[in-house]
């Protein structure tokens, strides 16, 4: 009986090799086969692929909601012209009112470049407002029109875009030692390095890793750097209103904030209504605590949080009037002044003896120095 089993064994490992063998044998006449036809099967595959895509394609333009457009790509033979972008009701290639739970999607007209435009717009406006998902469907409108498919808009002309730089989102990699922060400069400076003058730039919050003024120093800086020495189309959104101001009088740069509207919410803390709505002009704040009261926050948290909010606001200066506590409506009011002061101190000074000091002077002195207390 042992020596039975011993021998099935035997033959059992042998019929395993054996099928081993001609399987092998046969894929190897399969592969040989398809080798001597491969330029057919290249060519087929090709086609599948194409195929595929353009189902794709007449699938999402069916899914797109409201009007669309075949896109007019702009001749891009001068180098001097202007990189050019522009698009009427520009909608959203994915979102639609059935999946956003209420409401509508709300289109947006949008130019950038071209004659007598911004190549660059400044976005502001409430935190949720809308502000990231304008910069994702401006991209995404791009890259459909650029592989000459439909676009969701009534209208769309674009000057051939080399490259899509895009900054967006907080991530770290902490696993190779890199902050968010780290993470945040690392992909900016390959936009820095890389963008041309046909390029779109889309940077989304630069500088929220590290403190107020070093983010606002280096947001201010990666904006100057793209406008005017990279002169490229480019989408930059920001909380950072101080900017707003720095740019108010720049024609190449478009300042504009997604609309809303304010009420008087539960016990003093403000409401906002979000309108989606590109509107030109900067918004004068963010209306972080609307998000705190979305979030669930505590009413006392939030009370709180509005009584510090004006308190801020009062100490550094009303942003309608200075933003991010700049006490002055412009720099040049603020050097008129100081230098009426400067001279004020200097007649003081000039004088031999104290017996000599005009009292008119010296209380001209003291009102100036009281208005510049009480503006800053």
């Amino acid at each position: 009986m042992h020596d039975q089993q011993k021998k099935s064994l035997t033959e059992l490992s042998q019929a395993e090799s054996d099928r081993e063998s001609s399987l092998k044998s046969i894929l190897q006449r399969l592969i040989g086969h398809f080798c001597e036809h491969h330029i057919k099967w290249r060519q087929l595959a090709s086609v599948t692929a194409e195929l595929d895509v353009l189902i794709s394609l007449a699938i999402a333009n069916d899914y797109y909601e409201g009007p669309t457009c075949r896109p007019v790509i702009m001749s891009s033979s001068d180098k001097e012209e202007v990189p050019h972008f522009s698009a009427k009701s520009l909608g959203h290639p994915v979102l639609r009112s059935d999946s956003l739970g209420k409401g509508t999607f709300v289109p947006n007209d949008i130019t950038l470049g071209g004659s007598g435009y911004a190549s660059f717009i400044l976005l502001t406006g409430p935190n949720m407002g809308g502000k990231s998902t304008l910069l994702r469907q401006v991209c995404l409108a791009v890259i459909l029109a650029q592989v000459r498919a439909d676009v969701p808009a009534e209208s769309f002309e674009l000057s051939p875009v080399d490259r899509i730089f895009v900054r967006m989102g907080a991530k770290d990699h902490i696993m190779v030692g890199q902050s968010t922060f780290l993470t945040e400069l690392s992909e900016t400076a390959t936009m820095l390095s890389s963008a041309t003058h046909n390029s779109l730039v889309a940077l989304d919050e630069l500088g929220r890793g590290t403190s107020t003024s070093d983010g606002q120093a280096i947001a201010e800086s990666v904006l100057e750097h793209f406008v005017h020495k990279v002169h490229c189309r480019g989408m930059f959104s920001t909380h950072y209103h101080r900017l707003a101001v720095d740019y108010q009088n720049n024609s190449q740069v478009s300042l504009c904030h997604m609309a809303c509207q304010v009420g008087n919410g539960d016990r003093g803390v403000e409401e906002v209504t979000f309108l989606y709505r590109l509107t030109h002009g900067a918004c004068p704040k963010s209306y972080g605590v609307n998000i705190a009261r979305l979030a669930g926050l505590p009413i006392s948290v939030l009370q709180k949080a509005a009584a510090k909010s004006r308190e801020f606001e009062a100490a550094y200066g009303n942003r309608k009037g200075s933003e991010d506590g700049f006490p002055f409506q412009s720099p040049v009011d603020m050097v008129e002044c100081f230098q009426k002061f400067i001279n004020t101190v200097a007649k003081l000074t000039s004088h031999k003896s104290t017996d000599s000091i005009d009292i008119d002077s010296l209380t001209e002195v003291w009102h100036r120095a009281r208005s510049l207390e009480q503006q800053s």
